[in-house]
């Protein structure tokens, strides 16, 4: 799954656990792309685990008018390809290799649960439900922080690049 635009399988709603204050760490950690016609169940439940829609975070730092507005995603194909990797801390592909989009690594807090990294396209987009600031799942850009990584060639504090490519 990969949460950008090229080719897509289909559009979607990112969603994920939602976002907490306390310290409940059983939950799942990967986000899901959540297709825009689903096919629902008729069975209500009394479930402990919920699936929320997820918010970008972090003021302005993705684009203008980002913070707090709900996440699109879009399951991706590209035609020709075989494999397709996520490469953080770098925007462009290994020779041989296809470029399909680059952006920003992202995931949820280190001071919340567990969360998977995401590669968010340099241009992200927004869902039209908006701007409402419930904090579902949550979005940042992650940083680096030296001592615990190799500064140099990483300098402290920086967010990191990523790129998807394909072969």
């Amino acid at each position: 799954m990969v949460f950008a635009v090229y080719s897509p399988y289909w559009n979607g709603f990112a969603a994920g656990q939602e976002y907490q204050h306390t310290h409940n760490y059983g939950d799942p950690a990967n986000m899901l792309c959540l297709p825009i016609n689903p096919e629902l169940s008729n069975r209500t439940t009394p479930g402990s685990s919920l699936l929320v829609g997820t918010e970008y975070e972090d003021g302005n730092f993705f684009a203008n008018g980002a913070q707090d507005e709900d996440v699109p995603c879009a399951l991706c194909r590209s035609a020709n390809t075989s494999s397709s990797i996520m490469i953080p801390g770098r925007q462009s592909c290994d020779h041989g290799w296809k470029m399909e989009f680059h952006g920003i690594l992202a995931s949820g807090s280190y001071t919340q649960k567990p969360s998977t990294y995401i590669c968010l396209d340099s241009h992200p987009e927004f869902l039209q439900a908006g701007q409402d600031n419930k904090d579902g799942r949550l979005l940042y850009a992650t940083r680096t922080k030296c001592g615990y990584l190799a500064c140099p060639p990483y300098v402290d504090n920086m967010a990191i690049n990523c790129v998807v490519c394909s072969k």
